[in-house]
């Protein structure tokens, strides 16, 4: 029963994922024929630009984020809202069956077909661009993150956790669905930008400014100096970068800076300046090879967080609801 029920909101999803994964399947050998042909990574991408594979890229990437949303507005909300907001659950819940029972038999089979298509389209898709990953060494990026591995799938079952809470607080579908998309947006834009680079220690390094690879150079009219070197750390999420004097505090001006005024001497002459002040590079910064660590951590965070609001879920039902 609790299948023919989910059924009618089940094959949209699942017919777009098959669609989507059809779509990786075919061009999946030409990605790897472009690869070969361009012989260096850079002309790979540059190849991949001109074609139709970045926007099969982007289209699953796409997918990937927004599963979640889906999942949880049109699978979760309605999941018990509906039943409480039509009357219907009374009838339900005066057979043999428990509550708990029925929640438990609902949610469960949602949360296994949530799991399932999630976890497919993360590995195929996955799978499809494992050779642009290769090239541009981008997978540590908010971009990129949240469309690989593991993580597809705790924001899935988190959202469908959030959803059905939602749903069974007000009782009401359609506020429940509002809700809850507020709620999964809040969460997809603060976990990636403000507390991902924390789930897992980031390294911490620094370096000596090379004046001949600088990203920025800026000399304002009150002399202050803007000044940043190029880091190239392969594969790496760069968090910061910033200059600092050989005792650890912040450049910002020369003693002198007068070199550096614009009716002084030329531009070479403000670069030998600044390099007699022997500036350091103090970069922060998530290597490549914390991927799978950061992957477990912040999936493992999710399904806390599904866990406890699917705990709240079954006590409300049985405590709260008449």
């Amino acid at each position: 029963m609790a299948w023919r029920q989910f059924r009618g909101q089940f094959r949209p999803l699942a017919g777009a994922v098959a669609v989507v994964a059809v779509l990786l399947v075919a061009t999946a050998a030409h990605i790897v024929n472009v690869r070969n042909a361009s012989g260096t990574p850079d002309l790979f991408l540059s190849d991949l630009k001109q074609g139709y594979e970045a926007r099969v890229y982007q289209l699953g990437s796409a997918l990937l984020f927004a599963l979640p949303v889906v999942v949880g507005v049109f699978w979760g909300a309605p999941l018990v809202a509906r039943e409480l907001e039509t009357g219907t659950h009374r009838l339900a819940w005066n057979q043999s069956i428990t509550r708990t029972r029925w929640l438990a038999v609902r949610y469960g089979t949602v949360a296994l077909a949530t799991a399932v298509v999630t976890a497919v389209t993360s590995v195929v898709y996955g799978w499809w661009a494992s050779p642009i990953d290769a090239a541009a060494l981008d997978r540590l990026t908010p971009a990129a993150f949240g469309a690989r591995g593991l993580v597809p799938v705790g924001y899935a079952l988190f959202a469908l956790a959030v959803g059905t809470t939602a749903g069974l607080l007000l009782r009401r579908t359609v506020p429940a669905m509002a809700v809850t998309a507020a709620v999964l947006a809040a969460v997809q834009l603060a976990l990636p930008f403000a507390l991902r680079q924390h789930l897992v220690p980031p390294v911490h390094a620094t370096v000596a400014l090379d004046m001949n690879n600088l990203d920025e150079l800026g000399i304002r009219p009150d002399a202050s100096i803007s000044i940043t070197g190029d880091v190239t750390i392969p594969g790496a999420w760069l968090l910061s970068n910033d200059t600092v004097k050989p005792d650890g505090t912040p450049f910002v001006r020369l003693d002198d800076p007068t070199p550096c005024l614009r009716e002084n001497d030329s531009m070479r002459a403000c670069e030998a300046a600044i390099e007699a002040q022997h500036l350091q590079q103090k970069v922060v910064y998530q290597p490549l090879s914390h991927f799978w660590p950061l992957q477990l951590v912040e999936t493992g965070l999710l399904l806390a967080l599904a866990a406890l609001l699917t705990l709240l879920s079954f006590w409300w039902i049985r405590h709260r609801v008449t």
